[in-house]
Parts: C-alpha cells; structure tokens; sequence
C-alpha cells in the first residue's frame, strides 16, 4: 500500500533493477511517464493528486513565506512509489514524503503506532465462528491522510503537480512517508471508534470492542484494511453506518482477502492461505523454481516472515534470518530450497472452525544447544483444533542441559499463553491454557515437584511458571516425542515426521 508500511504486496523492494521485479512497476516517476504503460501510470498519478485536493492535504505557500516559518533544510522532498495490484488488475501510485529528513522537535515528535498480531485476527474469527457473529472486511481509503498532521510540515511541489515557481506545500493531513503520519491516524481512528463506542483491547491496541445493549463487536486494523465481527445484522450495519459517515471505506461485497491473506468462507469456518506469497516473491513459471532467486535474501525472508497461515515453515525462516546480513551461497541454496518448498505446497494453508469446547492446548519444545551453544525454542497454541499462535526463536541464554532449555522454553510459551488467554477473556469465558512438553523433569521443577539444584540460578523462570501454576493459572502435562508438534518449530525434521506434523496442524486448501 505505502512504504512507510509493511504488507505483503510491498514488502520485496527491487534492487538495481529498472522496475519492481514482483509486479512490474516501475520505481520512478521518469519510468512511470515514459515507459510501457505510460497512459495507465498517469492516470494513476492523477487520481492520487485529485484524491489529495479532495482530502485538502496541503495548502500552497511560497518560498519566502515557508522560510519564515523553518529552515530550507526541514523542507522534504517527496518520491512516487508505483504498485499493480492484480486480481483486478490496477495501477496505483502513491505520494510519499522523504520522511527520513525530519528533524525531531521541529516537523515531528512521537511516532509510535501499535501494529496488530496476525494472532488477534485469528481469534477474531474463531470468536465470530464460536459465537455465530457476521464478519465483514474493509477497506479504508487514503488512510493517513484522514488524520490531521500535528507539527508543521513542508514539502516540495512533486513532479506531475505544476504549481508557478517558487512554490511550496504545507501539509495540513499526515502525507505517507512522514515519521508521524502512522500514530497520527492511530490517534484519530482511536478518537472515532471512541465516539462509536469502542474501547481499545488492553492486550494488543490495535483491536477494539463494543459492548452494548444492541450486543457485542470486535474490530480488527492494519492500517487501512481490517475485520469487523459483530453478533447481530443489527449492530453490524450500524457499525458499518457510523464508520462510512467518519472515514471513506469500502466495504468487502464478500470476504476474500485481507493483509495478503486470501479468506475462504466455508460452511465450517474460513479457510486462510497465501497462494499469491511465492508467486510474487519469485515472479517465475511453475516450471522454473530452481532458478536463482532474483531478490536479496533480507527481503526474501521479510516476506516469508509475515506468513500469517503458514505454521510449518518458522523454524527455517527464523534459522536463515540469522544470517541474513552476510548470506553466503550455502545461504542462498537454502532459502531457495525454502521457496520451492513453499511453492510446491503452496496448497497449505490453516482451517479456522467453530471450536467444540474453550480449551486451550501450547505443545511446547526446545532443542539443546545449535548455533554458539544457544538452543532454539518453540511452541504452538491451538484453541480447540485451531491453530492461534506459533513462533520460533533461540533463547537468550546459554542452557546447560536439556532440561534447562526445555524450562527455559516453557517460561516463555507461559508467558504466551497467559497473553492469548487474556484477549480471549474479554469476549470469552478466560480458558485455563495446558501447556504440552516432552520432559518430565522440566515439568516437575515448574511445579516445584522435584529438586531445583540443576536450575537455581533461573529464579527468575521458576517464580514465573511456578506462580501461574500454584494459582492454576496454567496447567502442565506431558505428551509423547512423536507426538509433540511443537518440534517442527525447533529442528529440521526428516520427510515422515515433517509430513505428520505438517498435515496435524494444516488445511489443504
């Protein structure tokens, strides 16, 4: 969408190239005007100028009147960016500022904006499923440039835009590419869901509630696209009322896509899968998967990293991200190994269905040792047979044995669960989370079941699980290593065990 933002469609940058290798849009506004496709690109051009005036993002000054106001250097220049966005087929560009030359205290202050969990869209619809509410999807249009900005910038006039000489704009609306324009739509979307009766979810702020006499609702945003569920016809057209008056959004006919995420409805559930990811992150015929990948490793693994459907492929990417920096050719075999993988099962995907019951199961694991000594943890949490939450990552610290790593790992699958378990407490009944792990010591030291003399100096994890368990916050028990499902976030398995664990916690689609 812009980039300022990271989405699935925008991700992979070209590199030395004379266009965007994904999509084939040109990465300059010369490109745009003489190049193939030049008719489309400016009419493009023009929408965005004319969506710009309609939203009254600048007023034009002179020269003479901004240097009264700042110096020449805190004037920024701006860049076009060009997307063809498929399925249909579009031509966008967007303006965006050159942001990076903002000087604090002077064009801007705060820039925090929270940026939602692919988790709490997961729950959204296993609530909806749960409770039988309707879910929309929408989109918001020139999203940033709803908000008002909230210091004094100025830019110069960009290329297309013919304004008499010595000119110059102010911004009066947060123009994408400035440092503030994230938190300053967050603060105005804030203020308008407020009015509708939202209230920001504690846990993950980027994902709000209703609570009414008309009934219950919970919205979801990623910048401009996001999920609305509410548990009657009613509520929902009146949400979707209030919004439209507020922010120009277009509301989904259907469901079918979100963040990059394709959404099937089934008569089940929904169904999320990313068959678009690898086509676009490769741009090659299925017949040509083996050829050399035409993109930087960093941005390949970006890409693959906010996967949000694809539990089974976390453990290679966090693994080949560590050495992103100075990949080596073994590097590039790897991750091209990776692609082709995801190519050829590029029919997976997860199933969200209707949950039978309200429980909660994290199957927990930690492989001892690996690169420099430090062990590789993981886990995978479930609500009902849906998978919620995943992640894989090595520990801080350096274990001394397995049992430690595996303690380690647990502490931090705890902490996980006791999050999740808290978003799902604000519309469902708070479930009591079962964490699953394969080490029956690890388990009785979180217990305080057996002797702590190997783990004294974790005090700091013992006091953490030990109290979650005391009070009955979490509960422990132990499943078999051929059953543990979370070992395909801490190892490379072979052909069979990877197959198990594949098709346990995927959907074909």
């Amino acid at each position: 969408m812009i980039l300022a933002v990271k989405k699935q469609d925008d991700l992979v940058k070209s590199v030395n190239v004379s266009h965007d290798p994904i999509n084939g849009a040109p990465i300059s506004y010369k490109e745009a005007i003489t190049l193939g496709e030049a008719n489309e690109w400016g009419v493009a051009i023009n929408e965005e100028l004319a969506s710009m005036n309609d939203q009254h993002v600048f007023e034009i000054l002179t020269v003479q009147k901004a240097l009264m106001e700042v110096p020449r250097k805190s004037i920024l220049s701006t860049k076009w960016v060009f997307m063809r966005k498929l399925k249909p087929l579009r031509f966008k560009a967007r303006l965006v500022a050159q942001g990076f030359r903002q000087i604090q205290g002077i064009n801007f202050e705060e820039t925090f904006a929270p940026t939602p969990t692919f988790n709490s869209l997961r729950l959204l619809f296993l609530v909806a499923l749960y409770k039988g509410w309707d879910v929309k999807t929408f989109d918001v249009k020139v999203v940033f440039l709803n908000s008002m900005i909230d210091k004094p910038v100025y830019i110069w006039p960009p290329q297309g835009m013919n304004l008499p000489p010595h000119s110059v704009l102010k911004l009066k609306k947060a123009l994408y590419g400035t440092k503030q324009a994230a938190r300053c739509w967050w603060l105005h979307l804030q203020h308008i869901l407020k009015g509708i009766g939202f209230v920001v979810n504690p846990e993950d702020t980027s994902t709000y509630y209703l609570h009414s006499s008309k009934g219950q609702a919970m919205l979801w945003i990623h910048v401009d696209d996001g999920a609305l569920a509410a548990s009657s016809v009613e509520l929902m057209e009146l949400i979707s009322s209030k919004l439209t008056d507020a922010l120009k959004i277009k509301w989904d006919g259907e469901i079918a896509s979100l963040v990059g995420i394709s959404i099937t409805p089934l008569h089940h559930g929904f169904k999320l899968h990313q068959p678009d990811l690898i086509h676009k992150l490769l741009n090659l015929k299925p017949s040509n998967v083996t050829a050399r990948l035409p993109l930087p490793i960093k941005c390949s693994l970006e890409s693959l990293k906010h996967g949000g459907s694809r539990p089974d492929i976390s453990y290679a990417v966090n693994y080949l991200a560590r050495f992103s920096l100075g990949p080596t050719l073994a590097h590039w075999n790897a991750l091209r190994h990776l692609i082709s993988y995801m190519r050829f099962m590029s029919d997976k995907g997860i199933l969200i269905s209707k949950p039978m019951n309200n429980l909660i199961r994290c199957y927990v694991d930690a492989n001892w040792g690996g690169e420099a000594n430090r062990s590789t943890q993981g886990y995978i949490l479930f609500h009902g047979k849906n998978p919620v939450a995943w992640k894989s990552n090595r520990q801080a610290m350096v274990a001394a044995s397995t049992t430690q790593a595996e303690y380690l790992a647990l502490s931090f699958a705890a902490k996980e669960c006791l999050w999740i378990s808290h978003l799902f407490a604000l519309v469902l009944k708070e479930p009591v989370p079962t964490l699953l792990l394969d080490n029956k010591t690890a388990m009785g030291i979180a217990a305080d079941l057996v002797s702590r003399k190997q783990t004294r100096h974790l005090i700091r994890e013992f006091n953490i699980i030990n109290k979650y368990v005391v009070k009955g916050k979490i509960m422990l028990d132990w499943v078999s290593t051929k059953d543990q499902l979370a070992d395909i976030m801490t190892k490379s398995l072979g052909y069979v065990a990877l197959s198990n664990i594949v098709d346990s916690i995927t959907y074909t689609c």
